[in-house]
This record gives C-alpha cells, structure tokens and sequence, in this order.
C-alpha cells in the first residue's frame, strides 16, 4: 500500500479481495455495466471490463453514487459487494494505521465512510440528510470552488455558509425559504475543535496533550448515541507515529475530552 496510490487504485485494490472473486461477468449484463462506467463511475475504470474486480469497481462506485440498475443479476451483485466493500477498506485502513502510512490511511478511511454512508467525499456532505435538502442544493454546492482544488474541499465548502446569512444562504442554493435549514443542517456536521501542547522529553521523545471540543448541534436522529473520529499524529513522509479513536456520547455532549 505505497503512498503514491490514488483513489481509484485503492478502489480497485479492494476488489481484488478473494470476497469478490466469485462475481461473473455476463454476456447479457456487459451493456448497462457500460452504461454505469459512464454515468455513475467518477473514479477511472479499466476499459473494458473482463474480470471479477473490474465489475466489482463498477458496481461498488454505481452503490455509492445511489444509480439505479435494471438488471436483478447485478442488483443481486451491488447488495452483495456493498456488504463486503466497507469492511475489506476498512481493514487495509487498519494495516495502514499499523503500518504508519497516512496517505493511504486516510484515502481508504473515506472510501470506507463512502460506501458506508453512499455518499462520496468529493460530494456535499449534507447529501447525508436524505429527505431534508433538494437536488439542486447539492448542484449549486458542488460547483463552487474552494481553495486550489475542486471537489476535495467539500466540507469546507458547507461550513463557509455559516459564514453567511440564511436570505444569501437560499440564492446560493436556489431555494429561497431553504436558507435557515440548510445552515441548520450544517451546524450538525461532525466536528472538532482542537488545542494541544508539545512538550520535548528526550531527544527522541515528545508528550502530547490534546483538547477535543465538539462543535456541533447533536440531533439523536441523525448521530445516535455515540459519534467516532479517528485521531493521529502525523510526521514528516506521510508516517503516522500515534493515533487512537475518540468516541463522543450523547449522553456528555458537549464536553470536551483530554488525551496524552
């Protein structure tokens, strides 16, 4: 799992697990998979698709992107690789955490959380609201451009619209009386705030003390009662030296937490 790997090599990687080798390509399936690799495959897919993982990438990308498909032996294969996919990332995440690579870590944590939450990181997250936001919100949201980049800076993007007022808010988003809800949505996006300290002890040791404050409105229908977030410290090449998993209850929300 070298670091230079992008997301659509760790993609396919994940298909490649023995899980999926039992996925057949068939002959009368090869013209909607074709239709899928264009319409609900934002991440690259070898042409054309001849194997058991290459169809597993397909099918695990059409999952996340929510296309429908027609055809009940590749419905039956979608329910299948999504039951499968977020576990296998989930535990090449965990050898990377082991390992202390960080690049990939993280790449194979969001690929995880996608097919979890079938909504892609390059995506508003306020695609996680279902029923509660139009589609053409999501449309105005993602076209903006924050930073150097497009499309990685999605939750940036929804938290600089607390930065606004809710009347602008709704023009942006072209639905006029949405303003309010929609900043009411995004103060429920998990996240933290974070103060820490460094202190050196030898010359090859140094302590930690690390504040965590949520920041956010906690709402039981959408964070249940507890919320995880994957904390780690990170040198230089990309090589994770400590990390640890922080739960948040609802129960203490909204107290921060210290670790060292």
């Amino acid at each position: 799992l070298d670091s230079a790997l992008t997301d659509s090599d760790l993609c396919h990687l994940i298909c490649c697990a023995t899980e999926f080798e039992n996925v057949k390509i068939r002959q009368e399936e090869l013209s909607e998979i074709d239709n899928l690799v264009i319409k609900a495959c934002p991440l690259k897919v070898k042409k054309p698709v001849h194997d058991s993982s290459d169809k597993s990438l397909v099918l695990m990308q059409a999952f996340i992107s929510r296309s429908k498909i027609k055809s009940f032996t590749l419905i039956s294969d979608t329910n299948y690789i999504a039951s499968n996919a977020g576990r296998v990332a989930r535990a090449m995440f965990e050898m990377c955490l082991k390992q202390g690579k960080a690049s990939p870590a993280l790449k194979l944590l969001r690929i995880a959380k996608s097919v979890d939450k079938q909504v892609w990181w390059f995506q508003s997250p306020l695609r996680q609201f279902d029923g509660e936001v139009h589609t053409n919100v999501f449309n105005a949201l993602e076209s903006r451009k924050i930073g150097a980049e497009s499309g990685y800076n999605s939750f940036e993007a929804a938290m600089s619209l607390l930065d606004m007022t809710s009347q602008e808010v709704g023009q942006l988003c072209h639905w006029s009386k949405g303003g309010e809800k929609i900043k009411r949505l995004v103060k429920m996006l998990p996240q933290l705030e974070i103060d820490y300290t460094v202190q050196p002890v030898t010359g090859s040791i140094l302590r930690f003390h690390v504040t965590l404050r949520p920041t956010f409105n906690w709402q039981g229908r959408w964070h249940g009662g507890a919320q995880g977030f994957w904390l780690w410290v990170e040198g230089g090449q990309n090589r994770i030296w400590h990390h640890e998993y922080v739960i948040f209850s609802r129960r203490t929300h909204p107290e921060s937490t210290s670790l060292d």
